[in-house]
């Protein structure tokens, strides 16, 4: 540019064919842009000269847009006002019409190679994506029908239930679930059903009044402390059950400090005044270590124990007149945590329990429990800081076990508390006006808190499999299961390390607590990997070796738990009682888990490829995945599977009169076992009616009933499964 005209004066020439309109506007034409594009892009005045003085003044390189560039003319700097009318018909200079037409053509060809690269580079990610979502092997897929399920009545009268339920496991087994609802049953069959109905309204009846408080005692005008010293056995008997619940309740639920509570209990009888909260704690208590003694205790009013009923009614009535600062005292919290768990030796419905929970986690917040008592200096002593950890570290235990039983949230999740774990000590170790806490023991070395110790160690993986059971449906991948599930693995070996099998030995009390040491710990970890490994293992057809056969193995473990006892031994019924009470629903839940992995076997008729046994290895059908974690090992074998299942059956018979006892799952495990084991229709139905039958005489020696008298009792509806 010789003559030092700016290069954009050349969009006026006479000569010149191009011309800028802008495609919205039609009625006012276009300005011709004449600044420099620095100027123009900073809006100051450009005096047109080339390099222009404001660029020669910041020292940036000065540039004016060439023949056909697309310049923006939204900015009001970027356009000039036509003052000057001589301006307009200026000639071009140095700038002939040839060259200008052929940087034109070249602006036009690289903009349509630029935007043929985008639309190849925009087909190819699309094509990806379709390709991604179409492979449905990337993500896990478990039936909603065998995770969850909703019963509603009326249209507005809902309830959730979740992988755990029976009404929900059924769903795994069509042929028993058409069996059991199908309406066109043979008249024998459906006289059977029929009967069993009768039976399971009249044990229904008898749960109901069992279940009631005395009367004379709850609706009493005298005063509640009175009431509740009323009910109080013997002291020989309070003895008993006092011992039966610390052994047996507070390994890692611990809600008490031992001594303190052994002295206030030996005050107590010595006519020395307690603090208010003594008597319903002492109830409570009561009430779990006699539903511990044995089968049928604390249903029916005995002299010689406690009427869990009548008991947990008024520590509730006392509980639910506390005012004001009364209930944030630590004695209150303890009271609501041990009425809750006797409310449950009678009134074993989890979704009630983990609404109950919900609340004390909330009374146990606003006091501060899920803060460490160390953020809080010298205002708490050591004594009571060590009392909060543990009672805050039993609330969240219950709450990890009461929303897996549910398939519902925690109500508490990882980082919303600070509190440490408690010690490994014992608590005789400790007491109010200790100044400075122990060193923790090793955790191999045996203490009243090592249970709860170990079990705190493995807490912030139980909440992660917790929240993932809930959110299964927003996995993309099995991976974060199959990596809690091995971290879950190496617990279950230090648990055999720190509590190694013991030998037969003369010492049988110290025989009988290692054992319970090792299951109670081995539990609390095994429930959470049938909980996340259920939703695969069940209804995905895709799930990993690992999750099929850890599923399995698991369920027979639970199932197991008594094969290291000896039968003949005294005390053997009372262990088999507490372990029915304690993992009824967990044994019921294997039991069907069982039967799926049977049923698939015996279906199938793949025969397990030794390369097939790695863990990592996809088997081809559900089928085969089952097959070869039943040729696992030979705990997982056929045979085994079957005799397992069926001591289940005949341990439910045995406890049918029991409170939580409910015919209509005994009776669903039943038909859903004999259709798992194969055969022809009429085996199988022969075998139905056999199982059912069984039910049916234990049932009726249950409510001291004949077959006569049972089939004259009048009933609307027959029988129709869950």
């Amino acid at each position: 540019m010789d003559n030092g005209k700016s290069p954009a004066s050349v969009h006026s020439s006479v000569n010149s064919p191009v011309c800028f309109v802008a495609p919205s506007r039609s009625v006012k034409r276009p300005r011709p842009v004449k600044s420099c594009l620095e100027c123009r892009k900073r809006k100051l005045k450009c005096d047109r000269t080339s390099p222009c003085s404001q660029c020669q003044k910041a020292q940036r390189a000065c540039r004016y847009a060439a023949e056909g560039e697309a310049v923006s003319l939204s900015d009001g700097s970027d356009v000039e006002v036509p003052e000057r009318t001589a301006k307009r018909n200026r000639p071009a200079v140095n700038q002939e019409p040839v060259q200008r037409s052929t940087n034109y053509a070249a602006v036009l060809e690289d903009h349509a190679a630029r935007l043929e690269r985008l639309e190849r580079q925009l087909h190819g990610s699309t094509s990806s994506i379709a390709e991604s979502s179409a492979t449905p092997a990337q993500r896990p897929a478990a039936s909603s029908l065998t995770t969850r399920g909703l019963t509603v009545k009326g249209g507005l009268r809902t309830r959730f239930f979740g992988q755990s339920s029976t009404r929900v496991l059924v769903n795994l087994f069509d042929e028993a679930k058409d069996f059991m609802f199908n309406r066109n049953k043979s008249s024998d069959i459906r006289e059977l059903f029929l009967n069993i109905q009768k039976i399971h309204k009249a044990l229904q009846d008898e749960h109901r009044k069992a279940t009631a408080p005395i009367t004379v005692f709850v609706d009493s005008m005298t005063p509640i402390q009175k009431r509740m010293a009323d009910v109080l056995p013997s002291r020989a008997v309070c003895d008993t059950l006092l011992n039966i619940y610390l052994r047996g309740s507070e390994t890692i639920y611990r809600v008490l400090h031992i001594q303190s509570f052994k002295g206030q209990y030996a005050g107590y009888w010595e006519g020395s005044p307690q603090p208010d909260a003594f008597l319903p704690q002492l109830l409570s208590i009561l009430c779990v270590g006699y539903r511990f003694l044995g089968a049928g205790k604390g249903q029916y009013h005995d002299r010689e124990g406690i009427h869990i009923p009548t008991a947990s009614s008024l520590v509730r009535t006392w509980l639910d007149g506390l005012r004001g600062k009364q209930l944030v005292e630590f004695s209150t919290l303890q009271a609501e945590l041990l009425q809750l768990m006797a409310q449950r030796m009678i009134n074993p419905q989890n979704q009630e329990s983990w609404t109950h929970l919900g609340l004390i986690v909330r009374m146990a917040m606003t006091m501060g429990l899920h803060r460490d008592p160390s953020e809080f200096g010298p205002r708490i002593s050591p004594f009571w800081a060590e009392q909060r950890r543990k009672l805050w570290y039993t609330i969240l235990e219950l709450d990890v076990h009461m929303s897996m039983q549910c398939n519902l949230p925690c109500c508490i999740r990882e980082g919303d508390f600070t509190c440490s774990p408690p010690r490994n000590l014992n608590d005789e170790d400790i007491h109010p006006n200790i100044e400075q806490l122990p060193l923790s023991k090793p955790i191999d070395q045996h203490t009243d808190a090592r249970i709860q110790v170990f079990a705190a160690s493995t807490l912030s993986m139980r909440l992660k499999i917790v929240e993932l059971i809930n959110r299964t449906d927003n996995l993309q991948d099995y991976q974060q299961v199959l990596e809690i599930g091995n971290e879950l693995e190496r617990v279950f070996e230090d648990v055999r390390y720190i509590v190694p099998a013991a030998a037969h030995s003369g010492d049988r009390q110290e025989y009988r607590r290692k054992w319970l040491s090792r299951i109670v710990l081995d539990m609390h970890c095994r429930r959470p990997l049938l909980a996340l490994y259920r939703p695969f293992a069940l209804s995905s057809p895709d799930a990993p070796q690992q999750i099929m056969t850890g599923y399995l193995r698991s369920s027979m473990i639970i199932l197991s738990y008594l094969d290291e006892l000896d039968p003949s031994s005294p005390d053997y019924h009372h262990i088999w009682h507490m372990h029915q009470l304690v993992l009824k629903q967990d044994i019921l839940q294997a039991a069907f888990s069982v039967c799926y992995y049977m049923k698939q076997v015996t279906n199938g008729s793949t025969t397990a490829d030794p390369l097939s046994l790695s863990s990592h290895i996809k088997s081809e059908s559900v089928e085969e995945a089952c097959t070869i974690a039943s040729e696992s090992s030979v705990l997982l074998s056929l045979p085994r599977l079957k005799t397992t299942v069926q001591k289940v059956l005949d341990g439910m018979l045995s406890r049918i009169r029991e409170i939580g006892t409910d015919l209509r799952d005994i009776v669903s495990l039943t038909v859903v076992f004999h259709t798992s084991q194969g055969g022809t229709t009429e085996q199988k139905r022969d075998a139905i009616k056999s199982g059912v039958q069984a039910i049916l005489d234990a049932g009726l020696q249950a409510i001291h009933a004949s077959q006569e008298k049972i089939a004259s009792i009048s009933c609307r509806l027959p029988y129709r499964g869950r």
